[in-house]
């Protein structure tokens, strides 16, 4: 029967995208500050206010994204819309005169992340229209955030392929291989993938005529606050995500500072770890396929918890031991990208059952939202911190910094994940839960 296949064909189609859409990912959040701030002349303070201004304008952008492309029940506009915007951003921000000033790098930053979100919301609130079923929500979003994992790889390894190429050069290429992949991946998609909120929207839609578009916006994120399930996920998702964002952001210092590895070995660590995640995901779907997906999640925080819990016992020079540790925590790592979207979608059925409005894009702008705040409170909680402690500062020989940095990487995230599994490992919302309510919904007339 061919609709199996077809159905695996589109799952594709829609996950290529995210991987144009992650190659520039590494560049804008890490590359760009000193770039801008050191290369360029810039200043470190200038650049990091400038971008930090930009980052909470990009943040409250996140909710009227998904609101939009719920009111106008189309997903195909907005992604094509602002994927344009972003292309533009991509330029502007990487290819930039040779003395840029402030403006120039406020203007082309926020035209890229405000085409960044007008991309990314519709498109997650697109994965979860496009199936109903319980196990085929976990294959488009691992093969979703499996293609974005791909996307970091390759954006990883092209300062490595051109070893004497300037600063400059190299993200001028990412900037160049993005456009280009993105143009076709999403052109692809939006002729090969159906948009069905088209289709389930528009019933909801209607029923809330006569009123002013205002009120809409605020009635519909409001009422969000009386869907449990959803808030108690999104927590669930913040928790984790800081949990995650501590060591990412304190990933570099301490390789350097604790276990004092040179640049080439701390850049095959962070390889080995997104190859991992890569190479786990599939693991991760299967099993999600065979018991609740909630349990899954939880099951892999479990494992990144016992990983963490031998991090204080590594001594100086210990490669191999970290090492084994970034595979298991990058293991884990794919199962906090693919599971944690396709129970949201789940949660998105049991939000249109209980209160009879299509709300997916404003529940995937929050979701968006939370991860963005999740990392920005990591760097604003490690880095202040570790600075404090005085760190970089003769760090090597100050065993108080080394404690700190060793309690951020680690023992924090253990005990954060433990919070978070706590919170999902009786999560209601499993799958015949899901089979119920959305025979339910099928049965319904507006």
């Amino acid at each position: 029967m061919p609709q199996p296949d077809r159905a695996r064909k589109t799952a594709i189609y829609y996950a290529l995208p995210a991987m144009a859409a992650a190659v520039p990912t590494i560049p804008a959040y890490v590359l760009l500050p000193s770039y801008y701030g050191d290369d360029l002349g810039l200043g470190l303070a200038l650049t990091g206010a400038i971008l930090l201004a930009v980052r909470i304008i990009d943040m409250l952008t996140d909710p009227l994204a998904g609101w939009l492309s719920d009111y106008t029940g189309r997903r195909k506009i907005w992604v094509g819309f602002g994927a344009v915007i972003a292309g533009i951003g991509i330029w502007l921000l990487f290819v930039p005169p040779d003395q840029p000033g402030g403006w120039h790098l406020f203007m082309s930053a926020s035209i890229l992340f405000l085409g960044w979100t007008l991309f990314q919301v519709p498109y997650l609130a697109w994965g979860a229209d496009l199936s109903g079923d319980y196990r085929e929500r976990t294959l488009i979003t691992s093969l979703r955030e499996g293609a974005g994992l791909i996307g970091i790889v390759i954006a990883g390894a092209i300062p490595v392929v051109m070893m004497n190429a300037s600063r400059a050069d190299e993200i001028r290429s990412l900037a160049v291989m993005t456009i280009i992949a993105g143009a076709v991946f999403i052109t692809l998609m939006i002729i090969k993938v159906p948009d069905r909120a088209a289709r389930n929207g528009r019933r909801d839609i209607a029923n809330q005529t006569g009123t002013s578009l205002r009120t809409r916006f605020g009635q519909s994120l409001r009422s969000l606050r009386q869907n449990r399930l959803f808030v108690r996920l999104l927590a669930a998702w913040m928790i984790n995500g800081l949990a995650g964002g501590l060591p990412a952001v304190c990933f570099p210092l301490f390789v350097r500072y604790y276990l004092k590895l040179d640049t080439d070995a701390e850049n095959a660590l962070i390889l080995l770890y997104f190859v991992a995640a890569i190479a786990a995901i599939p693991l991760w779907v299967l099993l999600a396929g065979r018991t609740s997906k909630h349990r899954v999640w939880c099951m892999a925080m479990i494992m990144a918890v016992s990983a963490f819990a031998f991090v204080p016992f590594l001594s100086t020079g210990d490669w191999i031991g970290f090492a084994v540790i970034c595979v298991v925590t990058g293991a884990a790592l794919g199962a906090d990208l693919a599971l944690p979207p396709a129970i949201q979608a789940d949660v998105d059925d049991w939000d249109r059952y209980r209160f009879h409005a299509s709300r997916t894009g404003v529940l995937f702008a929050l979701w968006n939202m939370t991860n963005k705040l999740a990392m920005a409170l990591a760097a604003g909680i490690a880095l202040p911190i570790l600075g404090a402690f005085g760190l970089t500062d003769g760090g090597t020989e100050n065993s108080a910094a080394l404690i700190a940095l060793v309690m951020i990487y680690a023992v924090l995230p253990i005990v954060l994940k433990a919070g978070a599994i706590g919170m999902m490992w009786r999560f209601p919302l499993d799958r015949v839960h899901q089979v119920a309510i959305r025979r339910r919904l099928a049965r319904r007339t507006f």
